[in-house]
C-alpha cells in the first residue's frame, strides 16, 4: 500500500515538473514574441519621426535620425539576407544571369537567352538564378528549365503586395524558390553569393545577357569586387558579356579606353569573357570546367 502511495507521489511529482517546464518555455516564448512586436513598433514609430524630422526641418539631431533609421533598417536588411542564404541553401548556387525584363518572348535576344540558359543547364549541371522578372530574366527561368535544373530567383519588391523575406514554397510555379528584397543590397548581396565556389567541383558563372543601367550596374559591381579581391568566393569565377550582334562593343570599348589611359589593368579582370554566340560561351566554360561536351 505505501509503496503505491509512494509511486503515485512519484507520478504527480514528475507530472508537475513536466508542467513547469513546459510553462516556463511557453512564457519565455510568448515573452519573447511580444518583445520583437514591440521593438518592431518602436523601430517603425522611431523611423517615423525621423523621417519627418529630416524632411520636415525638425529639431531632432541629425545624428538621432541616422541612428532611428539605421536601427530599423539593419534589422529588415538581415531579415532578407537571411531569406536569400536559406533559398541558396535549398536550391543550391550556380550559374547567376544578368538581364534586361523589356524584352519579349519571341524576339531574337530573347530566344538567344533561352536557348543559353537551356544550354549551360546541361553542360554545368547546376542551377540557375536571376531577378526572377519578366524578360530576360524569363528567358533564364524557361531555358534552365528545359535543361532540367531548378530555377532560383532573388527579387526586387516593387509592390505593396511583395513581402518581402522568401516566399512561401509553391508561391511561384516556375521558380523554386523566390525571395523578396525591399533593398537593392540585400538583393545584390543574395545573388552574389548564389554564384560563389566554396569548393573546386563548384560549377558557376555570371553572365551578363543584354540589358540597360541595372544589367550594367549588377555585372559591374561583380568585375569590381573581383578587381578588389572582394568577391568572397575561393576560386576563380568567370564572368561573361554576351555580345550578341555588338550589343556590348560600348562597354569593350570603355574597358578600353580606361586600360589606355592607365585606370585599369586587364589582368585585374581575369574572369571576364566577352562572347558572341552562345556556342562560343559554353565551349569556354566547358573548357574552364574541363566538361567534356555531350
Amino acid at each position: 500500500m505505501k509503496g503505491e502511495i509512494l509511486q503515485t507521489w512519484v507520478m504527480l511529482g514528475g507530472g508537475l515538473a513536466c508542467l513547469g517546464t513546459f510553462t516556463f518555455l511557453l512564457e519565455r516564448r510568448l515573452r519573447k514574441t511580444f518583445l520583437d512586436v514591440e521593438t518592431t513598433a518602436f523601430d517603425r514609430a522611431s523611423q517615423d519621426l525621423a523621417l519627418a524630422s529630416y524632411y520636415e526641418g525638425g529639431k531632432r539631431p541629425h545624428r538621432k535620425n541616422a541612428d532611428d533609421l539605421m536601427l530599423g533598417s539593419g534589422r529588415a536588411l538581415a531579415q532578407e539576407i537571411r531569406g536569400c542564404f536559406e533559398g541558396i541553401n535549398e536550391v543550391g548556387r550556380g550559374v547567376v544571369y544578368f538581364g534586361s525584363a523589356r524584352f519579349l518572348p519571341g524576339s531574337e535576344l530573347y530566344e538567344k537567352g533561352k536557348a543559353l540558359a537551356k544550354d549551360v543547364a546541361e553542360l554545368l549541371k547546376v542551377p540557375a538564378w536571376s531577378g526572377g522578372g519578366k524578360g530576360m530574366m524569363g528567358a533564364v527561368t524557361e531555358g534552365c528549365k528545359l535543361g532540367g535544373f531548378p530555377v532560383g530567383a532573388i527579387r526586387i519588391s516593387r509592390e505593396a503586395s511583395d513581402c518581402p523575406g522568401k516566399a512561401p514554397p509553391g508561391d511561384n510555379p516556375m521558380h523554386a524558390t523566390t525571395v523578396f528584397c525591399q533593398f537593392m543590397a540585400s538583393r545584390k548581396m543574395g545573388l552574389t553569393d548564389a554564384g560563389m565556389r566554396v569548393k573546386d567541383t563548384d560549377r558557376t558563372a555570371f553572365i551578363a545577357l543584354p540589358g540597360g543601367i541595372g544589367t550594367l550596374d549588377e555585372t559591374i559591381e561583380i568585375l569590381v569586387l573581383q578587381q578588389l579581391n572582394k568577391l568572397g568566393t575561393n576560386y576563380l569565377v568567370p564572368v561573361i558579356l554576351m555580345n550578341y550582334d555588338g550589343y556590348w562593343d560600348g562597354i569593350m570599348q570603355w574597358l578600353d579606353s580606361s586600360e589606355r589611359f592607365g585606370a585599369l589593368k586587364r589582368s585585374e579582370l581575369d574572369g571576364l569573357k566577352v562572347c558572341n554566340t552562345n556556342e562560343e560561351a559554353v565551349e569556354f566554360l566547358a573548357d574552364f570546367y574541363e566538361v567534356v561536351k555531350k
